[in-house]
């Protein structure tokens, strides 16, 4: 069967996972190309393996993510490997990366020699999007998971930078005297089982996922700004849940009255990213 034939055949199914763009990709994948132009002009060439597409295309028909059945996702500007063991990447996290890298630039500079903190990596993403656009910085990427980090460490890799992975529940790895300028993280911060989609509930590492508190993770993580691991001059940049604004608001106001802070919203806009900001001169965060 050719890729043409294939490309309709599978329209006709009108499965709800299985959508135009879970096609494109699946068929994308089979032929490796990069680009569905590239699909286009090899649209009458016959499927490379029929019997793997197959099984792929009935897991997705089933519910299983797409990302998952083929090992690898999208992250703003390239693919990442994953697994059932870490997030699928969001197109808010990639909102919280683009914007951090424009902190970091409009804080430190374009080529700084900067410490960077990517609390809780999962796959990686955020430390080895920002070491990729920052190659003088020495970035550090902590997980709780040996497992999880092992998929970092495959990301890194195939990016071609050098990550410094370290094991450990959150902030634990990170030793006081690290002077550290960057600290970024998207934390589990969902406390409510019944307000996440069936699919990601059944298939997404719950361990990213949920915290009771919501707000635990955050907490630990601010708490380094009673220590000396932060520099004198520091960014904390967070992606947190919509609901989330005023409790962190409560805890910023409470503990650390007079810090910088701002919070965002994605595109949807909903209240989903917070920056704390400890830089003399700067009187605002965007």
């Amino acid at each position: 069967m050719t890729y043409r034939e294939k490309y309709f055949q599978l329209q006709k199914l009108n499965n709800k996972y299985l959508n135009l763009s879970a096609i494109k990709t699946l068929l994308q994948h089979d032929g490796n190309f990069k680009e569905f132009f590239n699909l286009i002009n090899h649209f009458d060439d016959e499927i490379n393996d029929e019997k793997t597409l197959d099984e792929y295309i009935l897991r997705v028909s089933n519910g299983e993510p797409l990302q998952y059945v083929i090992g690898e996702a999208y992250f703003v500007n390239s693919n990442y490997y994953v697994t059932p063991d870490v997030l699928i990447p969001r197109q808010e996290t990639e909102e919280l990366a683009v914007a951090t890298l424009k902190m970091i630039v409009k804080m430190f500079g374009k080529e700084p020699k900067i410490k960077i903190v990517d609390i809780g990596t999962g796959s990686g993403i955020l430390g080895i999007y920002l070491k990729e656009y920052f190659k003088n910085s020495h970035v550090i990427c902590t997980d709780i998971s040996e497992k999880v980090l092992q998929i970092a460490e495959k990301n890194a890799k195939a990016h071609n930078v050098e990550i410094d992975f370290r094991k450990g529940d959150m902030i634990e790895p990170i030793k006081e005297e690290e002077k550290v300028d960057v600290i970024i993280s998207n934390p589990p911060y969902i406390g409510d089982k019944s307000t996440v989609d069936p699919q990601t509930l059944k298939y997404e590492p719950h361990l990213a996922l949920f915290a009771s508190p919501k707000t635990k993770y955050y907490e630990k993580i601010m708490s380094l700004i009673d220590t000396f691991v932060l520099n004198d001059k520091f960014l904390m940049a967070f992606e947190i849940g919509e609901d989330m604004k005023d409790e962190l608001t409560h805890i910023i106001e409470s503990k650390y009255k007079g810090i910088m802070y701002k919070f965002e919203k994605d595109i949807y806009g909903k209240d989903r990213y917070l920056y704390i900001v400890k830089n003399e001169g700067i009187t605002y965060v965007a």
